[in-house]
């Protein structure tokens, strides 16, 4: 897939890593009993962790924070994708289970503590370009339609369902996920989707 990352993020964020993995020929459905439990395990981990607050706190939350300060010094008052993911569990407002997609994606996020966006990459035209937005989205990703994503996963034109068959995962990591941490963490997300939808997938690691 012809996707790039313009050079002004990587310019104001050292450190960042990004990457990309298309998936081909996967089959989307019902999550499997046992990956639906170990979400909700370990959403209700996170509510012990978190119920009594200190997410603001966390190491990950504040390198995130520093992170989008440098690609926007307006971010200020905005909250980073970890922290939507996670008030919501320390208010024991628990995700439901959606469909095997978004659960397998949802429950790596909040494992490393890493945003992730997943798009139904039949709907892409190429090039699809991820570049800086404003202080509500940091980073935008456009394709020669326009905008069908952000950083902050509140916009999503291209939703992956059950007819999905090929798919987009955007990934970042920060830098204090060295390369070759970032390269095995990466390796095990997509072996574990792989797993439970079949097909396969070729990685593009951005700069």
């Amino acid at each position: 897939m012809n996707i790039k990352l313009d050079s002004v993020i990587t310019d104001h964020a050292d450190g960042l890593l990004a990457a990309a993995v298309v998936y081909e020929n996967i089959e989307v459905g019902s999550s499997p009993q046992m990956l639906k439990g170990r979400l909700r395990l370990f959403q209700e981990s996170l509510f012990f962790d978190y119920a009594d607050g200190g997410i603001s706190n966390e190491p990950f939350v504040k390198e995130w924070r520093e992170l989008f300060k440098q690609l926007n010094p307006s971010f200020e008052e905005e909250t980073t994708p970890m922290e939507d993911m996670l008030i919501p569990i320390s208010n024991e407002q628990f995700m439901e289970s959606k469909d095997s997609a978004h659960d397998t994606i949802d429950f790596f996020a909040l494992k490393y503590s890493l945003p992730i966006m997943i798009y139904d990459a039949g709907k892409l035209h190429e090039p699809v370009r991820i570049s800086l937005g404003e202080k509500e989205n940091i980073l935008i990703f456009s394709d020669e339609n326009g905008i069908f994503g952000d950083f902050k996963n509140s916009i999503n034109r291209y939703p992956v369902s059950n007819e999905t068959r090929n798919m987009l995962q955007i990934i970042f990591f920060p830098p204090s996920i060295e390369k070759n941490s970032a390269v095995k963490l990466l390796s095990s997300l997509t072996k574990m989707f792989e797993q439970i939808h079949g097909g396969t997938h070729t990685v593009h690691w951005l700069t």
